[in-house]
């Protein structure tokens, strides 16, 4: 029996009206090794398909390597809005935000660079590939809240950097927050301490429920496998959340199904969770 067996609990939609759905979701860029340029647009199809069997109000995405395949992907998911970089000299859209626009109204976006110069695109504390970080203002039923959304890169200089940085910057901040992400930090690092310090909460941590969606043989199905084979200890793709957020995580989902060849659409699962508001 697999060892997972004692941390699921028997799920009914029903039994719950979760107010939030949140998704972050690594997607493994076209070019990136281990993926296909020419075999992207099917698991562009996968990724959308995802996209709507959650139908989640809240998606932080990453690894989507243009502003032109934000706008491919968004094809057939006429509920969303998206936030994504496209500069004149370059398109970079990782991360990229979307939100259900019929649940929340904008009030404010903003990005910022993770790097040594605050306010200034960046190359990293160490040089590495460009990497920021989205926030978009969203009026709720609860009230307005903020939706954070990054991918750190691997380097331990970069990751101590940009949790840091992270860290404070939304330290200022008075909404509640809800931060999406792959950190590339498993929770035993000292850089993931540095990152929720005082700031955030795990969602794992908070969960009530928990469940593995797909017909998966092992850990290694529901890892990101290059941090680790064991979950959850493998996990770098987290969903946080403000301390002082009153919000109940009804149930926490790891999706490992696979396409009909037998094959993931990326090399990270896409994590769910199911948030319930206290009134």
């Amino acid at each position: 029996m697999n060892k997972l067996v004692f941390f699921l609990t028997i799920f009914s939609t029903v039994a719950f009206s979760s107010d939030i759905k949140v998704m972050s979701f690594n997607t493994m860029c076209d070019i990136c090794k281990g993926s296909s340029y020419f075999g992207y647009h099917d698991r562009l199809n996968g990724i959308r398909n995802i996209l709507n069997k959650h139908a989640p109000d809240l998606v932080s995405l990453q690894e989507i390597r243009s502003y032109s395949q934000v706008v491919d992907l968004m094809k057939g998911l006429p509920q969303y809005e998206f936030i994504a970089s496209n500069y004149l000299f370059m398109s970079y859209a990782d991360p990229t935000l979307l939100y259900n626009k019929s649940k929340f109204k904008l009030i404010d976006k903003g990005q910022f660079w993770l790097g040594p110069r605050e306010g200034s695109f960046s190359l990293g504390w160490k040089l590495s590939l460009p990497r920021q970080v989205h926030w978009i203002k969203l009026e709720g039923k609860t009230g307005p809240f903020i939706f954070v959304g990054s991918h750190f890169d691997n380097r331990l200089e970069n990751l101590l950097g940009a949790a840091e940085m992270v860290n404070q910057y939304f330290k200022k901040v008075k909404e509640p927050i809800i931060f999406a992400a792959d950190t590339n930090l498993t929770v035993d690092m000292p850089e993931y301490k540095k990152l929720i310090d005082g700031v955030f909460s795990n969602s794992f941590d908070k969960k009530e429920n928990f469940q593995v969606l797909g017909e998966y043989q092992s850990d290694k199905d529901i890892c990101y496998t290059r941090k680790g084979k064991k979950f959850p200890e493998c996990r770098v793709d987290h969903i946080l959340l403000s301390k002082e957020l009153d919000w109940r995580i009804i149930n926490f989902t790891v999706d490992a199904t696979k396409s009909a060849n037998g094959e993931f659409p990326s090399d990270h699962r896409p994590v769910i969770i199911s948030i319930k508001t206290e009134n």
